[in-house]
């Protein structure tokens, strides 16, 4: 009987087809997920700017006084403490109706209203930055009658490497010593997030400083809506826990001594 040879065309031609079929298949779940992830974005896009637009149309009240929420796509304000500090800060300004003798400790307004005023920023490289310096050992040219500093003296010793716990108290010192006769230091700090700062709001709070005010904002809703409540409500506050970012926040007015 003659011997029966193998095909071995067989196999190659089953492992080309195999390979064929799996290249198409792939083709097909890429073709899907790049759908579906466009379609992912577009959803997410249409909530984003359905949440901008259901924010810009809120208020929050602050000590009796009516802001609107700050509505702005940059750093999400939408989203987080930037919404009511930005307002209440620059509320501070309009009211003064000048920038000449203000002063802001972190580049923040500048990044949605066109500024005019100085700022000390020890790190962001921008055009609106005037000083790149540490806080505690910068003096400015003048003293200012207005300093503003939205959610950034939290920073100060707790950001650096190694980290000094003494140097947020410090700093506050610092630029208060800065003030002229009758001016005034206007800070937020977020709660939950360095422990020094609830060290100084403990012994600041209870009107253990003369000529220091403190007042303090929780976020309420998943939303973004804001309310004004006592510090003792919200000192024990975790930063970014439930909410993004803070949850808790204290707006803390020093006038010069």
């Amino acid at each position: 009987m003659p011997e029966i040879q193998p095909n071995s065309q067989a196999p190659s031609r089953a492992t080309a087809e195999h390979e064929r079929v799996s290249e198409s298949l792939r083709e097909r779940v890429e073709r899907l997920e790049g759908r579906l992830q466009e379609r992912v974005e577009r959803l997410e896009a249409q909530l984003q700017a359905l949440r901008m637009s259901t924010l810009a149309e809120r208020r929050f009240a602050l000590d009796g006084e009516s802001y609107a929420y700050h509505v702005a796509r940059g750093n999400r304000t939408w989203d987080n403490e930037r919404a009511v500090e930005v307002p209440v800060a620059w509320g501070e300004l309009q009211r003064r109706g000048h920038s000449e003798g203000v002063l802001e400790v972190g580049n923040v307004l500048g990044h949605y209203f066109d500024t005019t005023h100085p700022v000390l920023d020890k790190y962001e490289q921008d055009p609106g930055v005037t000083w790149n310096e540490d806080i505690v050992g910068f003096q400015p040219p003048f003293a200012p009658e207005l300093i503003l500093s939205i959610s950034t003296l939290e920073h100060v010793g707790h950001s650096e490497r190694p980290r000094d716990p003494a140097k947020f108290a410090t700093a506050v010192d610092t630029v208060t010593r800065w003030l002229a006769p009758g001016g005034r230091l206007l800070f937020t700090v977020p709660l939950g997030y360095n422990p020094a700062v609830r060290e100084y709001l403990d012994r600041v709070g209870a009107g253990g400083a003369p000529g220091t005010t403190v007042r303090c904002m929780r976020r309420t809703t998943l939303d973004n809506l804001w309310g004004q409540v006592e510090y003792e409500e919200v000192r024990d506050f975790r930063y970014d826990r439930p909410f993004p970012c803070a949850n808790a926040i204290a707006f803390v007015e020093v006038r010069a001594r």
